[in-house]
C-alpha cells in the first residue's frame, strides 16, 4: 500500500500544530487517537489481504488492482461490522477516509512533483472513492454530505451504484472462492508473527497490537472463509525507511511496519488539530464530532447550559 510520506513536510506541519502542548507518547494517547489508529490498521490489513487473494486465487481484475483492493477493504470493513449500528460503523469508515485526506493535505504543495504514472490513485482520489462508498451504503443517513467538499453533487449521483457494484463483487468472490458448505475448513492457513520490536515507540506499538488481537482476528477470518492454496504469514517488522505495508508473493507474506501505527497516531492528532472545516459539515459533526474534538455547536452549547 504505497504511502507517499514526505517526512520533512509532515514533521514540520505536525510540530507546528503541537507547539502549544507537549507531544504525548502513543502509550498515553486518548481514546480518539486509538480509534483512528485501529480503523486505519484494519483497512491496511484488509487492503493487503485483498492483494493476497487477487494474487493467490488468480482473481480476474478489471481496472487498477490498487483500486480494487481499496474497494474490497472498505466493503469488508462494512461486513465485519454488519451487526453494529451506523453510529459505530460510519465513524470507523470516515476515520480511514480522513487519513487519506490528511496525507494529501500534508503534501508539499503545487511545486511537488506528482507521479501520475503510478499504479496507486492520488491520495485525494482514494479519499473521494472511500467517501463515495460510505455514502453509497448509508445514503439515507448521510444526505447532507451531497454537494460538500467531501462529496460533490455529480459524484454523489453514482455512489449508490458504486457501492452496489463493489458489494456484488465481494459477494461473488465469497461465493466462488470461499469454503463451500460442509467443506473441511483449515483456519490456520495464515500465521501472525511479531518480530522483536525496537525499544521505544515500536515496543509501544507491539504491546498495543498484541493487546488488541486485531491481526489475529482478521487473519482467522480470512483463512476460515477462503481456501488459500498455501500457508501465508502476516508479519510485523521494524522498518528503517517509510512506514508501509505490502504483500510479497515470493515470501507468501504480508508485512506491516510497527512505525506505520505510530504514523497513524500522528496523523490522528494532526486531523484533530485541523478539524474546523470538517466540523462545519453536519454529518461529520454528528458522527465524528467526538473523535475530531469538534467545539460544541449552538444546540450542544444550549444543552450544556
Amino acid at each position: 500500500m504505497r504511502r507517499l510520506i514526505i517526512y520533512s513536510v509532515f514533521i514540520l506541519a505536525f510540530n507546528h500544530a503541537a507547539q502549544a502542548s507537549e507531544q504525548k507518547s502513543p502509550s498515553v494517547q486518548n481514546k480518539q487517537g486509538n480509534f483512528f489508529v485501529f480503523a486505519n490498521l484494519e483497512f491496511t490489513l484488509l487492503h493487503e489481504f485483498a492483494h493476497l487473494l487477487i494474487d493467490e486465487l488468480k482473481l480476474p481484475v478489471f481496472g487498477m488492482e490498487e483500486d480494487a483492493a481499496d474497494r474490497i477493504a472498505i466493503i469488508a470493513m462494512m461486513n465485519v461490522r454488519q451487526n453494529e449500528s451506523a453510529k459505530e460503523v460510519i465513524p470507523w469508515l470516515f476515520a480511514v477516509a480522513g487519513d487519506w485526506y490528511t496525507e494529501w493535505e500534508l503534501k508539499a504543495g503545487p511545486e511537488e512533483r506528482i507521479d501520475y504514472w503510478d499504479n496507486h490513485h492520488l491520495e485525494i482520489q482514494r479519499f473521494h472513492n472511500i467517501v463515495c462508498l460510505i455514502y453509497g451504503g448509508n445514503a439515507e443517513l448521510l444526505n447532507d454530505l451531497i454537494d460538500t467538499e467531501l462529496l460533490p453533487f455529480e459524484r454523489a449521483m453514482t455512489c449508490e451504484d458504486e457501492y452496489r457494484q463493489a458489494l456484488h463483487a465481494v459477494q461473488w468472490l465469497k461465493t466462488n472462492y470461499g469454503y463451500k458448505p460442509g467443506a473441511e475448513i483449515d483456519a490456520n492457513k495464515m500465521t501472525v508473527i511479531y518480530k522483536e520490536p525496537r525499544e521505544g515507540q515500536n515496543k509501544i506499538m507491539f504491546d498495543l497490537l498484541q493487546s488488541s488481537q486485531m491481526a489475529e482476528k482478521l487473519a482467522l477470518r480470512l483463512s476460515s472463509r477462503f481456501q488459500l492454496p498455501r500457508p501465508v504469514r502476516l508479519e510485523f517488522h521494524n522498518c528503517y525507511a517509510n512506514p508501509d505495508a505490502y504483500w510479497n508473493r515470493l515470501t507468501a507474506s504480508v508485512t506491516v511496519c510497527y512505525e506505520l501505527l505510530e504514523y497513524f497516531f500522528k496523523m490522528a492528532e494532526y486531523r484533530q488539530q485541523h478539524s474546523q472545516r470538517a466540523c462545519g459539515i453536519p454529518s461529520l459533526r454528528q458522527y465524528m464530532g467526538t473523535y475530531l474534538r469538534c467545539a460544541p455547536g449552538e444546540e450542544e452549547a444550549k444543552k450544556v447550559n
